[in-house]
């Protein structure tokens, strides 16, 4: 099992490590799968062997038997997840191995993790004579546009989570390197994004391509994007301001969704003003109920007209002076 914070870095590194390992059976699993997460989940169950990418959705709840590797490619924001991460393997008295990556200035979380969660963990020698892949995954980028996207849209996602970390005295948003991380992401171009405004970039390199040939390699896809493109080309202003709306969408989504945040806490503050404004507090509810009471005694002929004329008016006489 893979682990990662976010559901566009499952979608992506899903399917990049699908195209590097085929001979595995590689299967996506996050919160935003709610019609196919128990398929997909039983699915897995039942494989002799195979790979699940996923987020904290799979850490706690399930019982996946003789799961040899847990793998965290970044430690996830609660210190209680990584334990229930690691809690998917060796179970019911089998082995098992879990490993998270840490980069050098992240190495304190050693030592949180052993005071917090009373888990001790130790560094792992591994051979770092290994092919350099991110030259295969940007080619592979350049000729699958889906594969452009997620990539974009992980790197975006995985950034905003790191920057919202809960242990941010470790993780240091500061410190990340973002040029190297978007060339590790198999990046071909930069996303505009706030925070990549205004900061040097060093370890990136672009790729200098024509990303309107990038094709989808789902024909249906594919085919209404070359619609959209010749409408374009046709000059319909109606797709232009479709296409400039999408680009921007896409080239901030981060700034988009704090956005939406922003927006949702102010209508959540408006509608909890509107409900406080016609709220009765405990003397209205007297007051009504008296002049409920009068009105029925009225209509039972329990009192005059009179009466209720002086009963009713003497009533409001006495709330306007309290």
């Amino acid at each position: 099992m893979v682990f990662f914070s976010t559901c566009a870095c499952v979608n992506y590194f899903s399917k990049a490590l699908a195209k590097f390992i085929p001979s595995v059976t590689m299967m996506a699993l996050h919160g935003q799968m709610k019609s196919n997460r128990h398929k997909i989940f039983d699915k897995f169950r039942k494989l002799e062997s195979g790979v699940l990418v996923c987020t904290d959705v799979m850490a706690r709840g399930v019982d996946i038997p003789e799961v040899n590797w847990v793998i965290q490619y970044d430690p996830p924001s609660s210190a209680n997840a990584f334990v229930h991460r690691c809690g998917r393997t060796a179970r019911i008295g089998n082995e098992g191995n879990a490993v998270v990556f840490l980069l050098p200035q992240e190495d304190s979380y050693v030592e949180f993790i052993s005071i917090n969660q009373k888990v001790p963990l130790k560094k792992l020698e591994f051979n770092t004579d290994f092919p350099n892949l991110i030259p295969k995954l940007k080619r592979l980028a350049t000729k699958d546009r889906d594969l452009f996207e997620k990539g974009t849209k992980a790197f975006v996602s995985f950034v905003q989570s790191y920057r919202k970390h809960e242990c941010s005295l470790i993780f240091r948003f500061k410190d990340l390197d973002l040029g190297r991380l978007a060339e590790g992401f198999g990046l071909l171009r930069l996303p505009k994004m706030p925070e990549l405004k205004d900061v040097s970039i060093e370890g990136f390199t672009a790729t200098d391509i024509d990303f309107d040939q990038i094709p989808y390699l789902e024909k249906i896809r594919e085919r209404q994007r070359q619609t959209k493109l010749e409408s374009l080309k046709d000059g319909d202003p109606k797709t232009k301001q479709n296409r400039k709306r999408k680009l921007g969408n896409e080239s901030s989504w981060s700034k988009n969704k704090e956005r939406s945040i922003r927006r949702a806490k102010r209508k959540a503050r408006q509608e909890f003003k509107k409900k406080q404004k016609h709220k009765f507090d405990e003397n209205d509810l007297d007051e009504l109920a008296a002049e409920a009471r009068l009105v029925k005694k009225l209509k039972t002929g329990k009192i005059s007209k009179e009466d209720f004329n002086d009963q009713f008016i003497g009533s409001e006489e006495k709330t306007d002076t309290t």
